[in-house]
């Protein structure tokens, strides 16, 4: 397959991965989709779920929504997000080879639903939380994501009887003030920034990092509106091709 990156351009990054001893990898949603999940933030996924179920992903994804509407949300949710079947990618195994190369210092997840199965990594600051972390509001108590999909209607917890809540952060929330400061932390540290893809919150930890600091800062997106002077390039070609191309 042809890229789009210019061969000097991919043998430039290739080199300075190769030179980095700290790089950090921000997972977005074009890593989702590339194993098998949906971008409910494009066009047409939005015109079908709004076709659908009457609403738009982001008024559903919502806290008011959740609050106000939790019968809706459910609906939505379990087919949406939890029926979502996500595998392990090249580029999942890419970033591995860089773990153990002692090259990769923390991994930042923009997404809901978690690593891959058989991909683990050492140091992941979940931003957004994870849809397998299920919890009752009132008691505190612990359910698994098969309890919340297996549910008829609105899962609830079996002691207080009220909806139990996904460890997930809707819109309208804010970000847990001690994990965005972690991300930022290391995103700062790394020698290269791989940004994998957009979030559907608009974070910038792309323009976390200091401007003093001497930073490879790489977006990829294959959306044509993309262009960011605060990165160095965006990438339009597939992640899952081009990171095990500038891997060794």
């Amino acid at each position: 397959m042809k890229l789009e990156t210019d061969t000097k351009v991919i043998n430039y990054i290739r080199r300075k991965i190769k030179d980095s001893r700290n790089i950090v990898a921000v997972l977005g949603i074009e890593m989702l989709v590339e194993g098998g999940g949906s971008d409910l933030d494009s066009n047409d996924e939005t015109y079908r779920v709004e076709q659908e179920y009457g609403f738009s992903p982001e008024d559903m994804l919502s806290a008011s929504f959740f609050n106000s509407k939790s019968e809706r949300f459910y609906r939505f949710y379990k087919k949406e997000i939890l029926g979502m079947e996500v595998q392990a990618t090249p580029a999942y195994h890419a970033l591995l080879r860089l773990q153990k190369q002692g090259k990769l210092s923390a991994v930042v997840s923009q997404n809901y639903h978690g690593l891959p199965s058989g991909i683990s990594f050492d140091n992941v600051i979940e931003l957004n939380g994870n849809i397998h972390i299920n919890k009752c509001p009132h008691c505190g108590k612990d359910f698994n994501m098969r309890y919340v999909r297996e549910a008829v209607g609105i899962p609830l917890c079996d002691i207080c009887k009220v909806p139990v809540r996904p460890d997930i952060r809707l819109l309208g929330e804010r970000v847990d003030t001690k994990q965005m400061t972690e991300a930022a932390t290391v995103c700062e540290a790394a020698d290269v920034l791989l940004l994998l893809g957009k979030n559907m919150y608009d974070d910038h930890l792309e323009y976390s990092a200091v401007s003093e600091k001497k930073q490879l800062k790489l977006l990829f997106s294959r959306e044509e509106y993309v262009c960011d002077r605060r990165v160095d390039f965006v990438i339009k070609d597939h992640i899952s091709i081009f990171l095990p191309l500038v891997i060794d």
